[in-house]
């Protein structure tokens, strides 16, 4: 009996430490695992555990064969598969163009950088050829950190006037009329220089500037205007149309040979270009004329001159043929 009892106390050592490798009630530290909370709510007596198996096996039994449910539960289960491969590949194609968007947007950045700097070397030129400073830059705001939010990016011109003054951005509150349009000017001149165009034109560029600037921004335009071809055909600066209802006196970079002025005559004083114009009879004064110090011009024989000495029109009798005299310009 005695013999009995050893074997079954050490066969239930041995079933503990079992048990507690496979199952441990508790952690190292002697605190109680979820599975001890579990094992409390178990059955404890025979009859309970009886009772437990029986209501089972009732639910068990209840339970009505349906195969509609299991291919519904298959058909879902290869639907949910296929989702799961379409959210994978489009995961994949997102990623893809993800890393297509940054390798052009680094390429973009540089060569805009590229040319905002060979803007800002021509514009840095041009500033200083009128005594000045100016530099072109890029404003990024907060998006430098490789972020596409191009919201807050934009070209910033810096200008200073007056020696003992530092580079500001240009502004109606700091910059003056003028000095504003002097800027914008030759931030333009500086711009086209990398732009191919067959031709250019502005209206009034002249307006608001004072007679230094507008002479040095006058000689700028020529210069660039009539800058010879270089290389291939398309490497040209393009014609330049210049608008205005008035020039500076005296500027003698409209001695250009490139250059060419065309006059637009209109008002109620000027020569009617079907009835009072003649090329032949222009022509044929300028040949004969005697009076070019003064700008005038012989007459043909049998008219006469109708005005003074002064030039002054001379009223006519009623009635008399009228002589028109032809002036140069």
């Amino acid at each position: 009996m005695n013999a009995r009892f050893s074997d079954a106390k050490r066969r239930m050592k041995e079933l503990k430490a079992k048990a507690d490798r496979v199952a441990p009630m508790k952690d190292e530290e002697g605190n109680d695992l979820p599975l001890k909370a579990k094992l409390t709510d178990l059955p404890e007596t025979l009859a309970e555990v009886e009772a437990a198996i029986s209501d089972t096996s009732d639910i068990m039994n209840n339970i009505t064969h349906n195969p509609e449910a299991l291919i519904k539960y298959r058909e879902l289960k290869r639907e949910i598969a296929t989702i799961e491969d379409e959210l994978e590949n489009i995961d994949n194609a997102q990623s893809a163009k993800k890393a297509k968007l940054e390798n052009l947007l680094t390429e973009w950045k540089s060569r805009l950088k590229n040319t905002i700097s060979k803007v800002n070397e021509l514009f840095s030129v041009y500033m200083s050829n009128l005594g000045c400073a100016g530099e072109i830059k890029l404003a990024t705001g907060n998006s430098e950190g490789g972020n596409s939010d191009f919201s807050g990016w934009g070209i910033q011109i810096l200008v200073k006037f007056r020696e003992k003054s530092k580079l500001q951005a240009l502004s109606a509150q700091v910059q003056s009329g003028g000095e504003r349009s002097v800027s914008t000017i030759m931030y333009l001149m500086a711009l086209q220089e990398l732009m191919v165009s067959p031709f250019r034109c502005v209206d009034e560029i002249n307006q608001g500037l004072d007679e230094r600037n507008e002479r040095l921004v006058f000689r700028r335009i020529v210069q660039n205007s009539t800058r010879l071809a270089e290389g291939k055909n398309n490497n040209h600066c393009g014609q330049y149309f210049l608008i205005t209802p008035k020039l500076l006196p005296n500027l003698t970079d409209m001695e250009n040979e490139n250059v060419t002025i065309l006059f637009i005559f209109n008002g109620p004083f000027n020569f009617n270009h079907f009835s009072d114009w003649s090329c032949d009879k222009f022509i044929g004064f300028e040949e004969t004329s005697s009076e070019n110090v003064h700008g005038k011009h012989s007459l043909p024989e049998n008219e006469e001159d109708d005005s003074d000495n002064e030039g002054n029109p001379i009223p006519r009798k009623k009635g008399s043929k009228k002589k028109r005299r032809i002036k140069d310009e």
